[in-house]
């Protein structure tokens, strides 16, 4: 949702945002008619009207018609183009395809408003859940200010915008939910929502008004809760779900030896989605291979050294960059004071659910999400292990999280799995691995004083941090 309200912002305030700053008062009347197809698909319009301020308007009229060695006609069809090209580029970014599209700028020659008509069809722009069995529209009355970083100073004008949102839903819809009333205040400062249901049309009207240099404590007051973004109906039509997997592994063995010293292997393996995964290949070849390998071992060596660990070798390969399949980057380490003694006992601990039970996916998962972890522990053969992760698996409506462990003479080893499903809502997620805290392995050594402790460290997550953003971008959408 924070996606498509900041497009909002950036797309449809862009004509006169250059010069918003300048002025005291900005106006705007925004209307954005939806209607809506069968399988998904829209016919969209987008009207932006600019009201005031008038002299800021004619500067901007100005500017469109007076560009040297074109007349009147080319300047406005040249200009028509470029906001063109910019609406459907801007879509694009926000994950909403559009074909069929014009755009046509009204009011040049009255030299009064300046309207910007936008027209399209979008492609799956209502979106089916088969993890709710519903379809569902994003509509943000807020538009964008809800989300939008605001400085500390606020912002150097004052707003007044007048929304209006028609959704047309398909004949045989049934309608589950809309953005429904709210009222608030701060200040001089409103927010109003106001909605109908007129046969199959949803109508949503927001007004809203914000001071000059509107702190974001106020900001806040107007636009925090407020979370009813949502047009969500069923028809008989199951619609076709359109998404990424995203597939990963991360596997960690560290062989503990009686002087102390620890070999180290992380071995990271990105599978899916795979069109993303061979966008990381060539991104790496552009940059050189052995410029990114260097760079992974100088990450990795300071994360290391900032945990107090000396490393006396490393090496990293990264492999698969001429196939087809997964890329994967191994790195090796022989290192020393990676372990610490607390209390006579050693100890590693993780966070078995990789990140998900602090991590924020969204308001719903964009991606299907299938991320494994691997832990291999060989202990010396005179090692007394005292605790090990339990075995611990939970499902809720499909997602489903698991953690097992087996242990063999002088050997652990550990697998967590997370698995969330396309359209899982934070809350679900949330469930699913409520009161899953760290998990531990714990054991002793005879007659030793080492400084062992086991903790996940930089090393860890270096060539993901590095590497590997992309694909996790992709997998939180």
């Amino acid at each position: 949702m924070r996606k498509l309200s900041a497009m909002l912002l950036l797309l449809l305030l862009g004509v006169s945002m250059a010069y918003a700053q300048e002025v005291p008062f900005y106006k705007e009347e925004f209307v954005f008619t939806i209607k809506v197809l069968d399988n998904g698909n829209a016919q969209i319009t987008l009207r932006t009207s600019w009201l005031e301020p008038k002299d800021e308007i004619q500067k901007q009229i100005e500017q469109i018609l007076n560009q040297t060695n074109l007349t009147r006609e080319e300047a406005i069809k040249k200009y028509e183009q470029e906001q063109l090209e910019r609406y459907i580029a801007t879509l694009a970014n926000y994950g909403i395809r559009t074909t069929n599209q014009s755009l046509k700028v009204l009011g040049l020659d009255e030299g009064g408003n300046l309207t910007v008509v936008f027209t399209a069809v979008a492609k799956k722009f209502a979106k089916y859940y088969s993890y709710d069995g519903y379809w569902e529209i994003i509509v943000d009355p807020t538009r964008g200010y809800g989300t939008a970083p605001i400085p500390d100073t606020g912002l150097p004008y004052g707003v007044e915008l007048h929304n209006v949102f028609i959704i047309e839903l398909p004949q045989d819809a049934k309608l589950l939910e809309y953005p429904k009333p709210v009222t608030r205040e701060y200040n001089q400062s409103r927010f109003y929502v106001r909605s109908k249901v007129e046969e199959n049309k949803v109508i949503v009207t927001s007004d809203i008004y914000l001071e000059p240099y509107l702190r974001p404590e106020g900001f806040r007051a107007l636009f925090d809760d407020y979370n009813t973004f949502y047009v969500r109906y069923t028809t008989p039509y199951t619609g076709e779900e359109e998404y990424q997997k995203v597939v990963s592994e991360q596997y960690l063995r560290a062989e503990i030896l009686p002087n102390g010293t620890t070999n180290l292997f992380i071995r990271d393996t990105y599978i899916e989605p795979k069109d993303q995964v061979q966008l990381m290949k060539l991104q790496i070849k552009m940059m050189g291979v052995q410029n990114v390998t260097e760079l992974i071992l100088q990450n990795n060596i300071k994360a290391l050294g900032n945990q107090g660990v000396k490393v006396n070798k490393a090496d990293v390969q990264i492999l698969g960059l001429n196939e087809t399949g997964p890329l994967i980057i191994e790195a090796s380490y022989v290192v020393q004071n990676f372990t610490k003694e607390v209390n006579g006992t050693y100890e590693y601990s993780f966070d078995p659910t990789l990140g998900y039970r602090f991590n924020d996916i969204g308001y719903r998962a964009q991606n299907e999400i299938n991320q494994t972890l691997k832990i291999e522990f060989v202990l010396p053969k005179d090692a007394k292990i005292v605790e090990v992760p339990q075995n611990l698996t939970r499902e809720l409506k499909g997602n489903r999280f698991t953690l097992t462990t087996s242990i063999a003479e002088n050997r652990i080893s550990i697998t967590a799995n997370v698995f969330i499903r396309y359209g899982a809502p934070q809350e679900d997620v949330q469930k699913l691995l409520a009161n899953v805290s760290r998990a531990y392995i714990r054991f002793t050594l005879p007659g030793t004083s080492q400084d062992i402790v086991y903790k996940q460290i930089g090393a860890v997550i270096g060539a993901i941090v590095l590497i590997g953003g992309a694909i996790f971008l992709v997998m939180r959408r």
